[in-house]
């Protein structure tokens, strides 16, 4: 019998599964196990080989599962399943590396999670930044502190980066009909990939309303153009796409959407991804719990597989102060689509997703003083650089002092915030700057050149107590060269657009 149909056989020996039948006697497959729970998404993991897939397939149908995308470029399938314990029935097919929930709430249940609020512009501020900003400015330049914080309103004299250089945003969806952003938008490179399957169909990659603004945001940090028209983004000569992962009337992120989002930016050419936030619904996943363990598995072969065809993928960092190098970490908010649970994790073998994977790119916050946001994580080993993602305690000398990230908002208006989710897209425009600069470069030499051209503050010589209350907030450790608080340092947009 060859090799392959031997296979098939065996994977199907388990309880609801078919049996192999006598040799030259056709197969009668038992009947599917009823649903008897509710119906969840499943990540199941395996091999790339055509005839492993195949038969997994198989198992995941004979099991009460249905296949919704198979990525055969990664091994991950994604599947839905009504069958209470369809987890443990497909874990003990053969050929299966891991599989399980993405999610704890039931398919089209989810709850809403928090953004973050954003802080309005008024038309009185806008007026008097226009009236200030020079020839060479954008009208509201003069209230993004956080261009010259990394030199990028220098580098843009020299460089704007290249349009053969796509950024894409891994996020909420964009508004890709804002005046700053269309210039510089690759509808050929977006999606909707909300569910598992990406969705390429005019528009699918946009905002589900207004209301979901991350995503739009995130891009003007990047690509917004230069085009006399509000702000300038960090790389606002290179393109960016939308991949939308977000649930409808949630701001959740499950693992099947962003293993779609990592395969399809590959496979459309792609080169830099930005990821402003982490899997829903765990705060971090842990390997010694089965279902974590798949979707760290799924999303960190989707990242890898991104990676080898080129990409860069940078992540931030999250916003809750942890020191992501510690022995614990309390988390109290996971799950955040069902009921959350206190829970002391073990970072050795829990990880924030993206962020933390092999090869991703961890991005720190800090404001307008180049001090380490009050909000954002850190740790020794765990950040590779920093970059502007304003801080409300840090006030910079614009005409509204204040010290968020101003940026494009769907409808086409702009607004402030803060957080890791905006300064990551300034590392990732930079980035595309250095992508620019030098296109024959791979991920490897791009994370190189990001961390030997930042510029670092050393930890702070004084009590780090950003908001003044006489109590350390957190505590730096390491070098002037690399420290907890900005890894390597922060981004330089200048030295980028240098040969």
């Amino acid at each position: 019998m060859p090799a392959g149909m031997a296979l098939a056989a065996s994977l199907a020996f388990l309880p609801g599964a078919a049996t192999a039948a006598p040799a030259g006697q056709t197969e009668t497959p038992a009947a599917a196990p009823a649903a008897d729970g509710p119906k969840l998404s499943y990540v199941v993991n395996t091999s790339t080989d055509p005839r492993v897939l195949k038969a997994v397939e198989r198992a995941v149908v004979l099991n009460g599962g249905t296949v919704v995308q198979t990525y055969r470029q990664t091994g991950t399938i994604v599947v839905h399943s009504a069958v209470s314990d369809f987890a443990q029935r497909i874990r003990a097919v053969r050929g299966v590396d891991s599989a399980g929930a993405s999610r704890t709430a039931p398919l089209a249940a989810a709850t809403t999670t928090e953004q973050g609020a954003p802080q309005e512009l008024s038309a009185a501020e806008a007026k008097k930044a226009a009236s200030r900003a020079t020839d060479a400015q954008e009208p509201l330049e003069p209230l993004q502190w956080d261009l010259p914080a990394i030199k990028a309103d220098q580098a843009h004299r020299e460089s704007t980066g290249s349009k053969k250089v796509t950024v894409a945003v891994i996020d909420t969806g964009v508004d890709d009909t804002h005046p700053d952003l269309a210039p510089n938008f690759s509808a050929e490179q977006s999606a909707n990939c909300v569910g598992g399957k990406a969705d390429t169909s005019a528009g699918a990659w946009r905002p589900y309303t207004n209301d979901d603004y991350h995503g739009t945001h995130v891009a003007g940090e990047i690509a917004a153009a230069r085009n006399g028209v509000g702000v300038a983004g960090v790389a606002p000569g290179v393109k960016v796409s939308s991949i939308k992962v977000s649930e409808p009337d949630t701001s959740l992120f499950y693992a099947e959407a962003v293993v779609c989002a990592f395969v399809f930016a590959a496979d459309t050419g792609v080169e830099i991804t930005n990821n402003s936030y982490y899997v829903d619904p765990w705060m971090f996943n842990c390997t010694d719990d089965l279902d974590q363990k798949a979707i760290v598995d799924a999303v960190g072969r989707a990242a890898k597989y991104a990676e080898r065809k080129g990409l860069l993928n940078v992540a931030s960092a999250g916003n809750s102060n942890f020191d992501l190098a510690a022995d614990s970490i309390a988390d109290g908010s996971s799950p955040n689509d069902t009921t959350p649970v206190d829970r002391d994790i073990d970072p050795s073998v829990c990880l924030d997703v993206p962020a933390q994977l092999p090869g991703v790119v961890t991005v720190s916050a800090t404001g307008v003083q180049n001090l380490k946001s009050y909000y954002s994580n850190y740790g020794l080993g765990q950040i590779d650089v920093a970059g502007p993602g304003g801080d409300k305690y840090q006030i910079p000398d614009t005409e509204s002092k204040n010290g968020r990230i101003l940026s494009t908002m769907p409808g086409g208006g702009y607004e402030y915030l803060q957080g890791t989710s905006m300064a990551g897209p300034h590392v990732a425009g930079v980035a595309a700057l250095l992508k620019s600069t030098h296109p024959k470069a791979g991920p490897g030499e791009l994370q190189y050149r990001l961390k030997a051209q930042a510029d670092n503050p050393g930890c702070p010589t004084d009590l780090y107590d950003p908001d003044g209350n006489g109590q350390a907030n957190a505590e730096c450790e390491g070098t002037e060269e690399y420290n907890s608080f900005y890894g390597h340092g922060i981004v330089d947009a200048l030295d980028a657009v240098r040969k």
